[in-house]
């Protein structure tokens, strides 16, 4: 197989991928659909369920005292899996669980989510210490907050860590190049039809979560046949086979060591602990406002807009992967990296300029308060569709090519370290801000100067991460050049 064919102009930007290499990249596209289908679903669902039952702020005390804890959890037991299996039983375990717990929501936990909550406990608890009622009612409905958790840890463990790390393996530093971006394509479709599914179903939820059932089993049936595949023909799809190097397993504990021990692996998650925080913290204000308008508007306005999320991102990310990705990524890795955070940077002055300043464009406008929340909400939507369909197309590939030149140990161990934990800890990091915020103002509303000014900080140090990650990146590659000309 030659992989260092060159192509020419116009097919190097809208599919540089080799015939040859359709074998491998369209059972990986198909997975990424799937995954990327369920993440955008799961994504929506976690939000409506809630704030369809109880307030916005709920979502941030679960950020903090649920999803955290519970992701540290399925790290450590991601890190037992990986000692006892290999990849395919590691793959499988994962997922097979996800979708054991989400039939068990399907058919026990949302049909009978009045019988199953906790009303008495979690009114004591508020007439006890009122303040953290948003704790309290994520105890009450403790089914949906499970749910919560849940489909968080979906994005997670089998889009950042388990789809990756298996991509990683069967494929090279100049395969990934060509194919990272352009696997996005499925990524993208995914979300699109998510959206278009979502806006279908109206407010049938629960429907939603059948759908994402469904498209599982297909996914595992897929990804054994595949796997299949690759065992009988290893030469087909193993490119470079690395040696791997002894070295003694690490326990989770020591992960963090090893994690705190190497420069490049703090630096890449700094950024992922700067991503998360950025976009927990834009989305907590604009969060507020839907659930304000669903109060106007009613809960149908739930699906329309995270329905339009999904449907909008899924073209932007089209058209991004189409006619961007290649030109910018040709610009090379450290331009690549840096287009998110500025993308975000950009929004984010845009969004809250407008939000600092309603009163004085409401009155431009003619508008009433209520008069101006759907343009508001809807402007917020917008943000949120251009940032997050540019991190699925640069901000995922770059981050995911930075860990190919590193061991198997750090891949694997270190990858899971940073993407399982670095993840949370970000988004854990902006629920802190808000619920002390909460606490302390009284609501995220009165709060949204000092918002503001942490997302720019966390932005900031963000783009000085990739600025120190680029060089270490660099010479990574060189040093894995330099050794495997010398192997030759």
């Amino acid at each position: 197989m030659n992989t260092n064919q060159k192509f020419g102009k116009v097919r190097s930007i809208l599919f540089p991928i080799h015939g040859h290499e359709l074998r491998k990249f369209l059972p990986l596209a198909a997975i990424f659909f799937i995954i990327s289908f369920n993440y955008a679903g799961l994504r929506s669902l976690k939000d409506m369920f809630l704030l369809q039952n109880t307030d916005a702020e709920v979502i941030y005390y679960l950020k903090l005292f649920g999803v955290t804890p519970g992701i540290l959890l399925f790290t450590i037991l991601y890190g037992k899996v990986t000692k006892t299996t290999g990849r395919d039983g590691r793959f499988n375990a994962v997922v097979g669980y996800f979708l054991l717990f989400f039939i068990a929501c399907y058919f026990v936990f949302i049909p009978n989510l009045p019988a199953l909550q906790l009303d008495q406990t979690a009114d004591n608890l508020i007439g006890m210490a009122p303040k953290a009622k948003g704790l309290w009612q994520a105890l009450r409905y403790w089914p949906l907050s499970l749910f919560y958790i849940h489909a968080e840890a979906w994005g997670t463990m089998a889009l950042g860590v388990l789809f990756w790390t298996f991509v990683n393996e069967i494929s090279t530093v100049e395969q990934a190049k060509r194919f990272y971006s352009f696997l996005s394509l499925g990524a993208a479709m995914g979300l699109m039809v998510a959206g278009m599914t979502l806006k279908h179903f109206q407010t049938d939820f629960v429907l939603m979560l059948g759908v994402i059932i469904g498209l599982t089993v297909a996914m595992l049936i897929m990804y054994n046949m595949f796997a299949h595949d690759i065992r009988s023909n290893p030469l087909l799809y193993q490119v470079e086979v690395k040696p791997k190097k002894k070295k003694a397993k690490m326990s989770f504990g020591e992960s963090f060591k090893f994690l705190l021990r190497s420069r490049y692996l703090a630096l890449i998650a700094t950024i992922v602990i700067a991503y998360g925080s950025a976009v927990s913290l834009f989305e907590s204000v604009w969060k507020s406002q839907i659930k304000k308008l669903t109060q106007i508007a009613g809960d149908g306005v739930l699906s329309d807009i995270y329905g339009d999320q999904g449907v909008y991102g899924g073209i932007i990310s089209l058209v991004v992967v189409l006619f961007v990705s290649a030109p910018v990524m040709r610009r090379g890795w450290r331009f690549a990296a840096l287009v998110t955070p500025v993308i975000t940077l950009l929004a984010t002055v845009v969004f809250f300029s407008f939000l600092l300043f309603d009163d004085a464009i409401g009155s431009r406008m003619g508008l009433s308060a209520a008069g101006l929340l759907p343009f508001a909400v809807h402007f917020g939507l917008l943000n949120v569709i251009f940032v997050k369909s540019v991190k699925y197309v640069l901000f995922d590939t770059t981050k995911e090519q930075a860990y190919i030149p590193l061991d198997e140990e750090s891949k694997v161990r270190g990858k899971a370290a940073v993407d399982g934990v670095g993840s949370r800890l970000g988004k854990s990091l902006g629920s802190i801000v808000v619920t002390l915020l909460t606490l302390s103002v009284g609501s995220i509303d009165d709060a949204k100067g000092i918002v503001f000014v942490v997302i720019v900080i966390m932005l900031l140090l963000w783009i000085r991460a990739i600025n120190k990650l680029s060089v270490e990146f660099r010479k990574k590659n060189e040093e894995q050049e330099t050794e495997s000309t010398v192997a030759k």
